[in-house]
């Protein structure tokens, strides 16, 4: 007897192709049934054999094909995000170039981060900076330089760097009109030949010129020896693209936009009373004549339709450059995308430039503005007049409180206030202090008296100066006049003890910074938003001579009367602002 577990096995792994062996065999029924189903399971092992195989194979070539549609799904994906990726970058490209040829964009400083970050995008390089030509040079280094004010993240060691003039390759794309001599220029295809003067066939068509300014690029850094690096030298490639314009933050645009708009002003004046006499004199003649003696009025020549004229300033070239390099990465930037630089610093510079036109205009315009002038006078004088009334109780009290014989101390009080009225008066009307911050071209002397101002409310050189220039600019002292300004002169006491000072911060230095002649009627003529900090300062430093004066006084007459037994320190020793004190 076969056990279960034998029926089982033998059931399970041949029962199945035995009975069907079995009864094909009954129906043949060979003479040789052994034969017969020693063949048929031969025949049925090779069936299975190729069954399986072709399993195996439609497996395989399934999962071929599976792996090859996600290789090509993967392919695609790829495709469409580096297509995605490309159209993002022209579009971030053409934003900023749209923005830049709008005529009514304004230029604001933060473009120039913008200008760095496209440049990045448009040629993938990491290293993005832009170059400044300082013909002044830095504290301890003589211009001309190229120096670089704005970098993209990841570039602030080019923050500290100069380039002197002979130094490295980028000053060729800023030499205006290069001739062939300058080295490792890339010059644009040449535009389509200029068409032949009409009334002079025979004479040659006119060359057609390159831009003033080229581009330098350098394939490979370490096949030029002049490169200068400024860190370790790397592999990579290197381009700087010419960003050239004309400034008119100058008192000579200024100056000449204010004569545009005065003659504009009269012109516009004279076609108006012009206008008028016309319409009074047809006027009379229709009450007298009719329409035929009106038409036969004159009309005069202002009234005739005239060309308008257009502004134009004397610039201050202002050369900057675009610097670009995949030092360390060692990849190439493509020759397709220095035309493409060429056009954003091309429309960057033509941006800056008719801001600061627009600019120049809009402060030429103010200037001559007489009846705002007057308005803003009359505010301040109304402001004065609250803080005289609303303060002369408190003076007169104070006042009282001084013995007769302290006359000094009297004067001190009265200074005090007056200073306490002009602080007033400049914190309540300090929108209209601001509006100075509108303006883009402040005279020197004007800066000097800002700087002084904020050395008395303890400003520090570093903060009033740009680093490392030994002059004031309007550009560096404008960002200063914020909330904390107005908050310094709330808070700081002028009076105080001033000890371990810079040298700057001394009361003596601050009024050596006060241009000569200047008082509150110049500060007005400059303007009257102006003369506001011309007294807050003019008062401040009065207060504070005067409490050194009194508190000189006192040392000495206690001095006097003590005699041998005095024993306080010199009132050097004390505060700084007494060194030389007279």
């Amino acid at each position: 007897m076969v056990d279960n577990a034998t029926a089982k096995y033998l059931s399970e792994n041949i029962g199945g192709v035995l009975s069907k062996a079995l009864a094909e065999m009954a129906l043949a029924q060979p003479r040789d049934g052994v034969d017969f189903l020693a063949q048929w399971l031969k025949i049925h092992t090779e069936q299975e054999e190729e069954k399986s195989m072709r399993e195996q194979e439609e497996a395989q070539l399934k999962e071929e094909r599976a792996k090859a549609k996600a290789r090509s799904e993967e392919r695609e994906a790829k495709e469409k995000a580096r297509a995605a990726e490309a159209k993002k970058k022209e579009a971030l490209y053409q934003d900023l170039l749209a923005k830049f040829k709008n005529p009514e964009t304004t230029f604001e400083e933060g473009f120039w981060a913008e200008l760095l970050t496209v440049a990045s995008s448009l040629t993938g390089a990491k290293a993005v900076y832009l170059g400044l030509v300082d013909e002044e040079g830095l504290e301890g280094t003589e211009g001309p330089l190229i120096r670089y004010p704005f970098v993209l993240d990841g570039s602030e060691l080019m923050n500290e760097q100069v380039l002197s003039q002979g130094q490295g390759v980028t000053w060729g794309a800023v030499t205006e009109n290069p001739t062939e001599e300058v080295p490792y220029l890339w010059r644009p295809p040449m535009p389509e030949p200029v068409e032949p003067n009409p009334d002079d066939p025979d004479a040659p068509p006119p060359e057609a010129a390159l831009p003033p300014y080229l581009p330098v690029s350098i394939p490979c850094v370490t096949d030029v020896p002049e490169m200068r690096y400024f860190d370790m030298t790397r592999l990579g490639a290197y381009l700087a693209v010419p960003l050239v314009y004309s400034s008119y933050y100058t008192p000579e645009a200024l100056a000449e936009a204010k004569k545009f708009e005065e003659e504009k002003k009269a012109t516009a004046l004279k076609r108006q009373e012009a206008q008028e006499a016309y319409d009074a004199a047809v006027a009379e003649a229709t009450e007298k004549g009719g329409e035929e003696a009106a038409a036969a009025v004159e009309k005069p020549p202002e009234l005739e339709d005239q060309e308008e004229k257009i502004m134009e300033l004397p610039g201050k070239t202002v050369k900057m450059v675009l610097c670009i390099d995949t030092l360390g990465t060692n990849s190439a930037i493509e020759e397709s995308k220095i035309e493409l630089a060429m056009e954003l610093c091309k429309t960057c510079g033509s941006c800056k430039q008719e801001t600061e036109k627009r600019q120049a205009d809009a402060q030429a315009l103010a200037d001559i503005d007489e009846e705002a002038k007057q308005a803003i006078t009359e505010e301040i004088t109304a402001a004065r007049a609250r803080a005289d009334e609303e303060t002369q109780e408190s003076i007169t009290a104070e006042e009282g409180d001084c013995a007769p014989e302290e006359e000094m101390k009297k004067e001190l009080v009265g200074k005090k206030w007056s200073y306490l009225k002009a602080a007033r008066v400049f914190l309540e009307l300090k929108d209209i202090f601001l509006k100075l911050t509108s303006w883009v071209v402040i005279p020197p002397e004007v800066l000097n008296i800002i700087a002084a101002t904020g050395f008395m409310f303890g400003y520090k050189k570093e903060q009033l100066y740009p680093k490392r220039k030994p002059n004031l600019t309007w550009e560096h002292l404008c960002k200063l006049l914020t909330e904390d300004f107005f908050q310094a002169v709330q808070e700081v006491d002028v009076t105080a003890e001033k000890k371990g000072v810079e040298p700057e911060q001394k009361l003596a230095a601050i009024k050596a910074m006060l241009p000569e002649g200047w008082d509150a009627a110049k500060a007005t003529e400059f303007s009257p938003c102006f003369e506001l900090l011309f007294s807050l300062l003019d008062a401040a430093i009065t207060y504070r001579t005067a409490d050194l004066m009194c508190r000189k006084a006192a040392y000495e007459k206690q001095k006097e009367e003590e005699g041998e037994d005095f024993q306080l320190p010199p009132l050097e020793e004390e505060d700084d602002d007494f060194e030389g004190l007279a």
